[in-house]
This record gives C-alpha cells, structure tokens and sequence, in this order.
C-alpha cells in the first residue's frame, strides 16, 4: 500500500530526541531517553521537545511530523513522578512551572505550520497520551503492549496537560462517556479499543508503523481537526446535556468529571485553565503523596 524506503537526508542529535528528514519533507522526532527504560516527561525532556519543535517550526522543507519512540513497548510512559512525590503541599510553585512548561511545548506542537502524527507502539499513559492528544492523529501498532490511558486518578490526581480536555474533543461527542470512563477509572485500551472509540486512526503492523504514520501524516486535515479541538465541544444551550453514567467517588475522580464537563463548553485554552487549577490544587495534597508513595513501592524505587 505505501511506497518508498524511510531514508536520512538530514539529522540532529540530542540527549533524549532525535530528528531525522525523510525524502518525502516528513520530519521524525524520536524520544529515547539515555540509561532509561522508558521514555519520562522530565523538565529536561520538555525542553528538548521544545528547542526541537523551535526548530522545526521555521522549517519550509518540512511537510509533517511524525512522533515516535526507539524504546520496545513504549511510547512514553508519563510525567517524573519523583517531583510531584516531593511537592510539599497543594499549589506548589515548582509544580505549577513544570506543568506550565508542558503545556506551552504541546502548544508549540499544535501551532506547527504542518500535520502532525503520534506513532505509537506500546505504552502512551498519562502525559505520554496526552503528548499524542495533541498532535492531528494517531497511528499505532497490533502491539500487545499497546496501551493508551490517563492513568492520573490512581494517584490521587487528575491529567494536568490538557488531557481532561483533548480526549473528549478526540473523542467527540458520542465519546464523551468513554472519556468520562477513562477518567474516573484510570482505564486503557489495547489497540483494538482504541481503534473502535476513534482514540487513533488506524492500527497497523509495528514493522511498517513509522512509514504508515509518514503515509498518514501527509493526508491529515489539520485545519479541520485543530478547529474540532480548540472550539467548544458542545454549544452553551447544550451543556446539561451530558451526565456521567455514574456518580464517581469522592476525590480526584470528582475533580476529574467537573473538570471535564465544565471544560467541553468552554474554547480549549481556558477549558485547559480549568484542568491546571483543579490539577495544582490535587498535586501536594496528602492523598496524593500517598499514592505515588505506594506506587514507588510497587515498583521498588524510590520518589
């Protein structure tokens, strides 16, 4: 179905994103984080994201940008839970810089000059989906490590990079249970859920997935799929409109379904204000810490 051989015409290394320049004028910027398993959404991951996008911004030779990941099984796998684990108390400064610093490189990703796909083949959870959520599409791979969800209520928070927003425009309107169900569940979908709820486009070989994300890319109607996210999901004369099919319990999940049904009636940006300010005021609390206290010992690291 796709024609031609991914080449390298022009490249540029950083400590954690690669660029590279297809034939065709699409770009590849792949996260590969050094001495780590997987890819996280550290300070200094953000900035190479940023100074990346910077310089793919003013780019006439570029046609699309495809995003994808060299680590097996994994997209990117969420924010540095290390910094929100040591944030003394709700509305912490420190915490409140590096969701702001995400939020304006996702920015930068959604005001590129050209299309814009997530190649995903493995894990995209928390901050990593919400990296996906913001580009124009979504391909993955038939990967059983597939996943794609907003894990954040499982640790007493709620996604705080715009995901509360982006997923139910993604979604769109007949989503917006689902999006709810993700929210307050901490549910992912493998690729054949993500498919049916239209959460990507396609799922494809994982051998083929850059050069179909590359194919894809050039195809995307960026104008039309920026403009479905950035408006209002539903009119004001509709916004009693959608109910969660249940009452969630009391904490982040109640956060999680005001914030998404106050924000679907609202332009993106300030359905996004919204999200941050119900965010910082989770991050910090004892609930929280708690949380990510007991998911370190999960793990066996250490916040």
């Amino acid at each position: 179905m796709l024609a031609g051989r991914v080449t390298t015409n022009s490249r540029c290394r950083m400590s954690a994103v690669t660029l590279t320049t297809r034939p065709d004028g699409v770009a590849v910027l792949t996260f590969d984080q050094s001495g780590s398993k997987a890819n996280v959404l550290t300070r200094e991951l953000w900035t190479e994201f940023g100074d990346a996008l910077t310089s793919l911004s003013t780019r006439a030779d570029v046609t699309g940008l495809v995003l994808a990941s060299a680590k097996p099984g994994i997209f990117i796998a969420g924010a540095d839970l290390k910094l929100l684990a040591n944030a003394p108390v709700p509305n912490d400064p420190e915490v409140r810089a590096f969701i702001e610093q995400g939020l304006r490189v996702l920015e930068q990703l959604e005001a590129l000059p050209f299309p814009t796909c997530a190649a995903i083949d493995g894990a995209a959870l928390g901050g990593g989906l919400e990296v996906a959520l913001a580009c124009d599409c979504r391909i993955c791979g038939t990967n059983p490590k597939v996943q794609l969800g907003l894990p954040e209520v499982k640790l007493g928070l709620i996604p705080g990079w715009g995901g509360t927003q982006r997923l139910p425009r993604v979604l769109g309107v007949s989503g917006m249970h689902q999006a709810s169900t993700m929210l307050t569940t901490g549910q992912s979908l493998d690729y054949h859920g993500a498919v049916a709820h239209e959460l990507v486009d396609v799922a494809v070989e994982p051998a083929t997935l850059v050069t179909q994300a590359a194919y894809y890319v050039l195809r995307v109607d960026r104008k039309d799929r920026r403009a479905r996210k950035f408006y209002p999901l539903s009119p004001p004369w509709e916004r009693q409109r959608f109910k969660p099919l249940r009452e969630p319990e009391p904490g982040a999940a109640t956060e999680a379904v005001r914030v998404l049904y106050e924000g679907e009636r609202l332009p993106l940006r300030q359905a996004i204000q919204l999200e941050t300010e119900a965010f910082m005021q989770l991050a910090g609390s004892e609930e929280s810490k708690r949380l990510i206290a007991e998911f370190f010992n999960r793990k066996g690291t250490r916040g």
